[in-house]
C-alpha cells in the first residue's frame, strides 16, 4: 500500500466517524451550556446497589450530542450531495452516545466512578456500538482496513481530545 493510499483510508475512515466523534464529545460542552441537568438513569440503582450509569449522563448531554453529530452529517451531506449521509450521521450519533452509556453502566459495574478512566472501554464503547449500529441498518461503508485504522486511531484521538479539552477548561481531568 502506498503512503497516497494509507493517507486516503485513514482520511475517509476519520470522515465516516466524524459524526460519532462529535456527538461522544458533545456532552462536555453541553454541561458548560446547562447548568441543571437531568441524569439519564433518574438516579435509579442497578441491582447490585449502585447507580445505573451516574450523573454523568444527562438527558441533555445526549441529545445535544445527538444534535451536534447530526449537524455534522448534514454538513457533511453538503460538501457531498449525499442525502444518506444525514441518516447515517444520525444513527452514528445514536450509537456513539448509548455506546458511550454502555461503557458507563460496565464502569459503574466494576465500581469505577463517574470521572475516573477505564482504558480502552472509555475509548472504543462509543465507538464499537456506533459502528455496530450503522451496520445493522446497512449504513456502514468501512472497509476491514478503514475499522482496523479506527480501533487503533480512535483511543489516540480520543486521549488527545480529553487533554485539549482538559487545557481549555471544560474537563476536570485530562483523561
Amino acid at each position: 500500500m502506498t503512503q497516497h493510499s494509507l493517507l486516503k483510508q485513514i482520511l475517509d475512515a476519520i470522515w465516516f466517524i466524524l459524526p460519532a466523534y462529535v456527538a461522544n464529545g458533545a456532552p462536555v460542552i453541553a454541561s458548560h451550556i446547562v447548568r441543571h441537568r437531568h441524569p439519564m438513569d433518574f438516579g435509579l440503582k442497578f441491582i447490585d446497589g449502585r447507580r445505573v450509569f451516574g450523573d454523568s449522563k444527562s438527558w441533555e448531554g445526549f441529545l445535544f450530542g445527538i444534535a451536534l453529530g447530526t449537524v455534522v452529517a448534514s454538513l457533511q451531506y453538503l460538501f457531498c450531495g449525499k442525502p444518506l449521509l444525514i441518516l447515517r450521521g444520525f444513527v452514528l450519533s445514536v450509537g456513539a452516545l448509548l455506546g458511550d452509556c454502555v461503557g458507563a453502566f460496565i464502569k459503574r459495574r466494576l465500581g469505577i466512578p463517574p470521572g475516573k478512566p477505564a482504558p480502552l472501554l472509555d475509548q472504543l464503547s462509543f465507538l464499537v456500538v456506533a459502528i455496530a449500529f450503522t451496520s445493522a441498518l446497512n449504513l456502514c461503508t468501512l472497509t476491514a482496513y478503514q475499522l482496523l485504522i479506527l480501533i487503533l486511531l480512535t483511543p489516540i484521538l480520543h486521549v488527545l481530545a480529553n487533554t485539549i479539552a482538559y487545557l481549555l477548561g471544560l474537563k476536570n481531568v485530562p483523561w
